[in-house]
């Protein structure tokens, strides 16, 4: 059989293309993570000690829910009524016994700290409306 060039030239394109949209989906998840500070306990305590609450976003890249969260917790983050939230990540792959430690059950909880208490945890939750309240009812709230 004659494999003629115009099919070989479509191949190598159609090959290419899918190896770019493979490199593409290997470094999306990496971007994602680092949208905000990475955790560590001493940048909690230190954001803590400059009066503000700290939310801590347990997430982990190949979590759609973790994924879901991301873009709402963005944006209601940069909402004025908000501007004294300082959210750091928490990888779940690569920090699994400190987001225990915190009390987090899974991949995509939140915790809401302040004083050097937890005064919130929500799991798994992506609508906007209760994220907010989720948010809304930590501040001003007295740590227990």
């Amino acid at each position: 059989m004659k494999i003629r060039s115009f099919d070989i030239r479509r191949a190598t394109a159609a090959s290419a293309a899918l190896a770019l949209l493979l490199s593409l989906a290997s470094v999306a998840p990496a971007f994602a993570a680092q949208a905000l500070p990475a955790y560590s306990p001493q940048q909690s305590q230190a954001l803590q000690a400059q009066g503000k609450t700290v939310l801590v976003d347990v997430y982990a890249p190949w979590c759609p829910t973790c994924r879901a969260q991301e873009p709402v917790l963005e944006k209601l983050l940069k909402e004025p009524e908000f501007a004294g939230i300082a959210a750091l990540r928490l990888d779940w792959d690569g920090q699994r016994e400190q987001a225990r430690a915190l009390g987090a059950p899974r991949q995509s909880t939140l915790l809401l700290y302040r004083g050097g208490k937890r005064v919130g945890l929500s799991v798994a939750e992506t609508n906007e409306s209760r994220l907010r309240l989720f948010l809304r009812g930590q501040l001003g709230r007295a740590a227990d």
